[in-house]
């Protein structure tokens, strides 16, 4: 009788535990129009995506965007937007594109001309062909980021309605499977957002296959991009499950690796980016700072150096003290090149920027009417073959104004429904000032700090961002790392993010 009363009571035991747990994840899962909601909203404060043109819905998590855009960022970008928010699983994007009309071979002659003049393509073994405002690109590369930087250039210019990149990579060395999945399983393993979710690596033939559970849709297609820059690498088949419910890994589990442990985890991260040349890098790490100097050979590695770092397990700061390479032109014809582009692109088509260049040294002047397209125009200039250094002089005049306490509200609903920042959300300060954010308190990575900017700084409203924040567990010296994020910090994430 007894053993029987034990046995009711240990299943009574396991059934209240499962009933708790289901009650649990039932609170924290997140309802489609919620999520229907929050995408709109997103669209609202993202100045490259017109939110009267897209029409949203959302069923069991999975978000349909359709509707007709200007341009094929403004598609990107979207579908972009959509996986950052809180709860969607999935997104599909039926947004068309309509851009205003422009020839096909203005188009093609457009797009091959930027692939020449860009700093980061050195391969000439490519083709461009573009018909109904279609562009098909062809050809060989020795890298992946190299084609995807084709991509990137032909999806910028004006007119271009849809992207095909059929070029190849073409690797001159061989290495084995194993080695490739090795590098995967220790790259996941580093990210701040993917360390310690259930994935698992398998490689056949140089193709990478993913498979296991990942929290939300971003998360997704970040595995995807993390794995793909790893050298040999020919293609990656992402069969990852979105599910609401899973853990996040390195955001749950706070983790304090000692200064050694860093800075082989930090040259590792370096090294199997194949975007990335490090040989001429040295990594400084204390006490979760890392320090890079030394040189690379454009303005595009240095960025991209300094994402790949602060993404790294146990990255508190990063200080990016690299300097660059380039290539020697005169200066009439980077100013030619660098003018060209700015002139075609399809973000900065409807205002009239100037440039001049000393030394290689560009200066861009202009007014736009918001921080994007002015940070955006620096980077169209820092990519083109020649450029040292862009000093970006043009001016964003401020066209919407929002009362202080309303934009309170607005920047900590928007934390509160970002993947990124919302489990962090209630630990980070905000206050306004005449439409200046600041931002306050500590959150676990670096990364969750870079990103709490960034939808701070996307706000509608929001003039400028004083963002404050600190890492967990972290000391600062605040005369070196307090600075204002919407004048001296370029905002890359935003440009490469989709890739």
């Amino acid at each position: 009788m007894r053993t029987s009363k034990n046995k009711i009571a240990i299943m009574l035991a396991v059934f209240l535990a499962v009933l708790m747990a289901s009650q649990a994840f039932a609170a924290h899962k997140v309802e489609d129009a919620d999520m229907t909601y929050w995408v709109k909203d997103a669209f609202l404060h993202d100045p490259l995506v017109d939110a009267s043109k897209i029409t949203v819905s959302t069923k069991k998590g999975i978000v349909t965007l359709s509707g007709s855009v200007d341009n094929l960022a403004s598609k990107k970008y979207a579908d972009l937007e959509a996986k950052k928010i809180r709860g969607v699983l999935g997104v599909v994007n039926k947004i068309g594109v309509t851009p205003s009309y422009r020839s096909d071979a203005d188009i093609r002659n457009a797009v091959r001309r930027r692939i020449l003049n860009s700093a980061v393509i050195e391969s000439q073994r490519m083709t461009v062909t573009c018909l109904d405002g279609k562009v098909t690109l062809a050809g060989t590369v020795d890298s992946w980021s190299e084609s995807e930087q084709a991509g990137l250039l032909a999806s910028e210019v004006r007119g271009v309605k849809d992207v095909k990149n059929d070029i190849w990579l073409e690797y001159k060395t061989e290495r084995s499977d194993q080695e490739i999945k090795n590098d995967a399983v220790a790259q996941l393993k580093r990210d701040v957002y993917l360390s310690g979710l259930p994935i698992t690596v398998t490689v056949k033939d140089g193709v990478i296959t993913l498979s296991g559970s990942v929290g939300n849709a971003y998360e997704k297609d970040l595995a995807d991009s993390e794995v793909r820059y790893i050298s040999h690498v020919k293609n990656v088949k992402n069969k990852l499950k979105v599910e609401w419910w899973e853990n996040r890994g390195a955001r749950k589990k706070k983790t304090w690796p000692s200064n050694d442990a860093l800075k082989k985890a930090v040259w590792a991260e370096l090294d199997q980016d194949t975007r990335v040349d490090a040989l001429d890098i040295t990594i400084n790490v204390s006490d979760g700072h890392v320090t890079l100097n030394g040189s690379v050979a454009n303005y595009y590695q240095k960025r991209i150096a300094g994402k790949d770092v602060r993404n790294v397990v146990g990255v508190a700061w990063v200080t990016d003290n690299l300097f660059t390479h380039v290539e020697k032109r005169e200066d009439w014809a980077i100013r030619d090149d660098v003018q060209f582009n700015l002139d075609t692109d399809y973000i900065l088509e409807s205002f009239a920027l100037n440039t001049k260049v000393i030394g290689g040294i560009v200066t861009v002047t202009g007014d736009v009417n918001t921080w994007y397209e002015k940070m955006h125009a620096g980077d169209v200039a820092v990519r083109v073959r020649g450029v040292k250094e862009v000093v970006n002089e043009i001016t964003v005049h401020r066209n919407a104004w929002k009362q202080d306490a309303q934009l309170v509200k607005t920047v900590k609903s928007r934390l509160m429904w970002n993947w990124s920042t919302f489990k962090v959300y209630d630990k980070i300060g905000v206050t306004v000032k005449d439409g200046v954010v600041t931002l306050t308190g500590d959150v676990n990575t670096w990364s969750e700090r870079k990103e709490a900017g960034r939808v701070a700084l996307h706000t509608k409203g929001v003039w400028e961002v004083d963002n404050q924040l600190t890492v967990d567990g972290y000391d600062y010296p605040w005369d070196e790392y307090h600075y204002k994020w919407s004048y001296y910090e370029p905002q890359i994430d935003l440009y490469y993010d989709y890739y």
